[in-house]
């Protein structure tokens, strides 16, 4: 039985017996022979979840994580997995954990309880360099180095770096996922644009939304163009970068960025790859993590109303492992499901992707759109450019541009698919076994929707 025949039959046996921990590891194992790093990753990140795989597969996640340069995530579970039990092994990779990332672990009595910050505290965050334009519409810019305390009258536009102003786009620029946009124009944009209404039934603007789903399926463009129909700023930070480069100095940095919102409302502040906060203040109790996360959550619920023009937007492709803390009304009290395009907005995706190149204008849309179903963004955008690879190719040897073909596209979808397929795998468990409170039922509807349930 070859590679690909093992792990279909794995992941068929996982449906069945999801809280099987050997499995997963047995997957994972398979998955990286077949060079599916990530997919490994997400495997062994199962197994810790049960019981008695759980230790083991932890350290097996740290060492992993830590080859993958995951190293906030890697220094959060070996830490929590030391302070449950010594391991030299463990020891070990901890220090070159902290080695790679050039850093200190702080003492338990420097981060003993939330730093109590003041507006004034922005004041000792250095100025940042400035970034350039994104030059993609999905990427964001790099984040400039924070100095520590002490730092003399840093620039009051510091934050400006983080703020997408001259890349504003609405909700005609987002092809399909019209249940959402009606569901963000109700919950975020109407209490602004018509908040009198709003008020009669006690209710203000403000407020934070989680969207969560496959990766590459638009959540970052949907805060964007939710700003843009706001005509406010859009501020977009990592909480990766967030936690790998200011370490010592994120309670600070967090609390300066909040602070620039609310002096520059209205901002839409959207925190990327949320669910790296979800290493959850109870996993170890680390110290660091259990600070930062009350942090969080402080500057979240404001004080007097002090966020009341500032909208928050998370997207993370692992609601699971975002800390219930944060789902609380006034928080991330609102949560909605971002799904890969339907055929209505493949069709809208492909015609543009395809028109940019040479006799893409003429290729049968319909009959690659009825190929493509659970394709996402990122994915079909893919295609297209596997599809221009040949007649590419054929250019550059002949010399004269040729046109790209029905019989490319046919050979790029040969070569492609949904790379949604194996999220909705993982998440069709989660939706099956920990849905308790209802959290997951616009899930279980899609997938039952797909047939994938």
């Amino acid at each position: 039985m070859n590679n690909d025949a093992v792990i279909q039959a794995l992941r068929q046996a996982l449906a069945a017996d999801p809280r099987n921990g050997p499995l997963w590891i047995h997957l994972a194992d398979q998955l990286m022979a077949g060079g599916d790093r990530a997919g490994a990753i997400e495997a062994v990140r199962m197994s810790t979840q049960i019981r008695e795989t759980a230790r083991a597969a932890g350290k097996r996640l740290v060492s992993l994580l830590r080859e993958d340069g995951q190293l906030a995530e890697a220094l959060i579970r070996a830490e929590a997995l030391l302070d449950d039990d010594e391991d030299p092994d463990l020891r070990a990779e901890l220090e070159l954990i902290l080695e790679l990332r050039g850093g200190a672990v702080a003492s338990d009595a420097d981060l003993s309880a939330p730093a109590e910050i003041a507006a004034e505290d922005a004041d000792d965050v250095e100025p940042a360099a400035e970034s350039s334009a994104a030059e993609e519409e999905a990427r964001e810019p790099a984040l400039a180095p924070i100095a520590a305390p002490g730092a003399d009258e840093p620039d009051e536009n510091w934050a400006d770096q983080f703020d997408w102003g001259d890349l504003r786009v609405t909700f005609s620029d987002v092809a399909g996922l019209d249940d959402v946009k009606k569901q963000i124009n109700l919950r975020i944009i109407a209490p602004f644009t018509n908040p009198d209404v709003y008020r009669a039934f006690g209710r203000d603007g403000g407020g934070g939304l989680l969207m969560y789903g496959p990766p590459g399926c638009g959540k970052t463009y949907l805060a964007r163009a939710t700003a843009g129909e706001l005509s406010a700023r859009f501020v977009s930070v990592s909480i990766h970068e967030i936690i790998d480069k200011y370490w010592g100095e994120s309670e600070k940095y967090v609390h300066a960025l909040f602070e620039d919102a609310r002096s520059n409302s209205p901002t839409v502040l959207f925190f990327d790859e949320f669910d790296a906060l979800g290493a959850s203040r109870g996993r170890g109790d680390n110290s660091f993590w259990r600070v930062f996360v009350d942090q969080m959550l402080q500057e979240m619920d404001g004080v007097d109303s002090r966020n009341r023009d500032v909208l928050l937007f998370a997207a993370t492709n692992m609601p699971w492992n975002v800390d219930p803390a944060f789902r609380r009304p006034g928080r991330f009290d609102r949560v909605l499901l971002v799904t890969p395009p339907d055929a209505e907005a493949r069709r809208q995706i492909l015609t543009k992707h395809l028109a940019e190149m040479p006799g893409g204008r003429a290729l049968d849309v319909d009959a690659i759109v009825a190929k493509t179903e659970l394709y996402t963004g990122a994915d079909l955008r893919h295609l297209c450019e596997r599809a221009g690879e040949a007649a590419l190719e054929l250019s550059l040897t002949s010399g004269e541009i040729h046109d790209v073909t029905q019989a490319h596209v046919k050979a790029a979808l040969g070569k492609t698919q949904s790379t949604a397929l194996e999220w909705f795998a993982t998440a069709r468990n989660h939706a099956r076994y920990a849905n308790e409170g209802g959290q997951y039922d616009d899930l279980v509807s899609y997938l039952k929707a797909i047939r994938k349930w």
